[in-house]
């Protein structure tokens, strides 16, 4: 018998998995349970079939990801999150396989896939063992997490599951999670991405109190100026209002919470789309209307068409109409700024239309800031593209080396940055380190040129 902290595994079982998952070269002395995620192991078990000990699960993982598979970890007993060969899959698990499927013909038959819910289908091109069937989720990218929204996108990610709830309620339908995690920007607007959250019961009490506790706490938050970059504000907030803010979140809680414990959603929704709207009334987007000479943006363009580049990231500068332009070009356009104003403008142009373009808040000095430890991927990972073109930062910084190190971590094939002219000569230095000098600008603006830089 091998050890377990909740159960005993047989060697048997513990065989058959080694065989099933190909894990052959590990004996079975190497293998030590820390806990399991389900009650019993599948061999051992006579209601499921599905669960196994995290040990096991750690080096089936590893096992498909030398496949080029990644399982995102999660602890949804529906089932998990799968990339491979550049699509996005949810493995369905044998004991909830009939459940989804007929919450996916409910909802596919009223529309809402590509409109409240990203673009889902049944899979008929990948299967894995031991899930029962894949749903195919159309690929979101980049991926901006909600600690990198301004304070719009973040309303506008609100109202988003708000109307999904509105939604699934018409249909008999609910949503059991309330969280931002559980949403995503793509392509100008904001949908839901957890389709094991959607249930064949009313929404709970538990999904409005999640909301109220991460959505409106965070608005609030957000409006007064405090923990922009903050993952999840806490249940209380009672240090961030004034008494009078105190009572009305107080009334608003409970009143919502009451409603939606009657099974009345759609007025529990309501009174949600008026807070927000009270807050998002006070919001001030600030226009940012400047412009890069025409000389400097025909030269961006005409290197852009000439190496034929189609990813394209845009770093600090504020410079709108270069964004749009690149829209324009057909390029897709990612843009990473640490000022909340201006993303919030640039957002606040796109939002609600068909876009290419995706705002992030995010400081290019430190991308990851936010990121509390390796539970997210890296802004690098995320936001990597075939041409970064950073503004503002190897004018202001002196560290030449660690710059250039970063911006390489970025890019895959080539950069553009702003630089003085006449060129520092120890930037010249450390930028030759990564890249290759291919061109620079023959005109200068405001004393600055624009260097052109492929990747070594």
């Amino acid at each position: 018998m091998l050890g377990c902290s909740q159960h005993k595994c047989c060697e048997k079982c513990v065989g058959k998995f080694i065989e099933t998952y190909k894990i052959n070269k590990l004996s079975r002395e190497e293998l030590k349970f820390d806990y399991c995620r389900y009650p019993l192991c599948p061999n051992c078990s006579t209601y499921s079939d599905d669960p196994h000990c995290h040990s096991l699960e750690d080096f089936r993982l590893k096992d498909l990801r030398m496949s080029n598979i990644t399982i995102l970890n999660g602890v949804d007993p529906i089932g998990n999150v799968i990339f491979t060969n550049n699509k996005v899959y949810r493995g369905i698990n044998k004991q909830f396989a009939q459940e989804y499927l007929t919450i996916f013909h409910i909802c596919h038959q009223h529309e809402l896939f590509g409109h409240h819910i990203i673009n889902t289908k049944i899979a008929d091109d990948f299967s894995l063992e031991p899930f029962a069937f894949m749903f195919e989720h159309e690929l979101i990218r980049p991926y901006i997490y909600p600690f990198e929204w301004t304070l719009s996108m973040t309303m506008d990610a609100a109202y988003a599951v708000l109307n999904l709830v509105r939604k699934l309620d018409e249909i008999d339908l609910g949503l059991k999670d309330g969280h931002p995690f559980n949403s995503a920007y793509h392509k100008g607007t904001f949908c839901f991405i957890d389709f094991g959250s959607i249930v064949r019961q009313k929404t709970p009490t538990w999904m409005f109190k999640e909301f109220i506790n991460t959505f409106i706490n965070w608005i609030i938050c957000k409006t007064k100026g405090v923990g922009e970059n903050k993952v999840l504000i806490e249940e209380n907030i009672s240090s961030h209002l004034t008494n009078e803010e105190q009572e009305q979140y107080n009334l608003f809680k409970t009143t919502i919470l009451t409603l939606a414990s009657s099974g009345e959603i759609a007025k529990a929704v309501e009174l949600l789309y008026h807070w927000i709207n009270y807050y998002e009334s006070k919001l001030q987007i600030t226009p940012c209307n400047a412009n890069i000479p025409e000389s400097i943006l025909n030269s961006i363009i005409k290197f852009i068409n000439n190496e034929q580049i189609k990813q394209v990231m845009l770093v600090s500068g504020n410079f709108t109409d270069l964004c749009f332009r690149l829209n324009q070009n057909n390029n897709v356009v990612t843009v990473l700024n640490e000022d909340p104003k201006y993303t919030d403008f640039i957002y606040s142009q796109i939002k609600q239309k068909a876009t290419s373009i995706s705002p992030a808040l995010i400081n290019f000095l430190n991308p990851n800031g936010p990121n509390d430890g390796s539970r997210w991927f890296n802004a690098e990972i995320r936001f990597s593209s075939e041409m970064v073109i950073v503004f503002n930062h190897f004018l202001t910084q002196t560290d030449f080396d660690s710059l250039s190190r970063r911006l390489k971590l970025f890019t895959v094939k080539y950069a553009a940055i702003e630089i003085f002219d006449p060129p520092n000569k120890d930037l010249i230095e450390a930028i030759k380190q990564d890249f290759n000098v291919i061109d620079i600008t023959k005109k200068s603006y405001d004393g600055k040129k624009l260097l052109f830089l492929k990747v070594k």
